[in-house]
């Protein structure tokens, strides 16, 4: 059974909002250092979904060298979310199932269809911990020298 209750926050957003539930302030919390690369078996479309994706999360604080893994499953599975797109767009999402006598007995979704549909839902998931949709932005603060600063003295005292 998971964890009851919300996910936690992390510590630099309980602080950005004042600590509302005025719970204890993790001052232990991890805060991972070092280049961000990305994975080694990324290449073609997917390394290019990262190039495009890395920098500004970079920059936002959002993406650490600990997180490297977690972005590179993302861009491995829109890879393939673009590929049974491909198929869904050209058509092929729907089987048509005919009686002997050329009747529509049923229509029942592809393969390319159901796959499609299953890595959007993983795809959204890995999408709101990295703050990509606009909902998930509201809940993420980005990194500012000034706050990030008077966080780290903070925590630190």
């Amino acid at each position: 059974m998971g964890k009851r209750g919300p996910r936690p926050q992390p510590t630099l957003l309980k602080i950005a909002r004042g600590n509302p539930g005025k719970r204890k302030i993790n001052k232990k919390e991890p805060h991972p250092s070092g280049d961000v690369w990305p994975p080694s078996y990324l290449s073609g479309k997917s390394l290019e979904k990262w190039q495009e994706l890395a920098p500004g999360l970079v920059e936002t604080g959002v993406l650490t060298c600990a997180d490297t893994e977690a972005l590179g499953r993302y861009c491995v599975l829109w890879e393939q979310f673009q590929k049974y797109l491909v198929e869904v767009q050209a058509g092929r999402d729907v089987l048509v199932i005919k009686d002997e006598s050329g009747n529509v007995k049923y229509m029942q979704s592809t393969p390319a269809a159901v796959m499609m549909m299953k890595l959007q839902t993983a795809l959204l998931r890995i999408e709101q911990e990295y703050g990509l949709t606009p909902s998930a932005r509201g809940n993420i603060v980005g990194k500012k020298e000034d706050e990030d600063d008077a966080a780290k003295k903070w925590l630190s005292s």
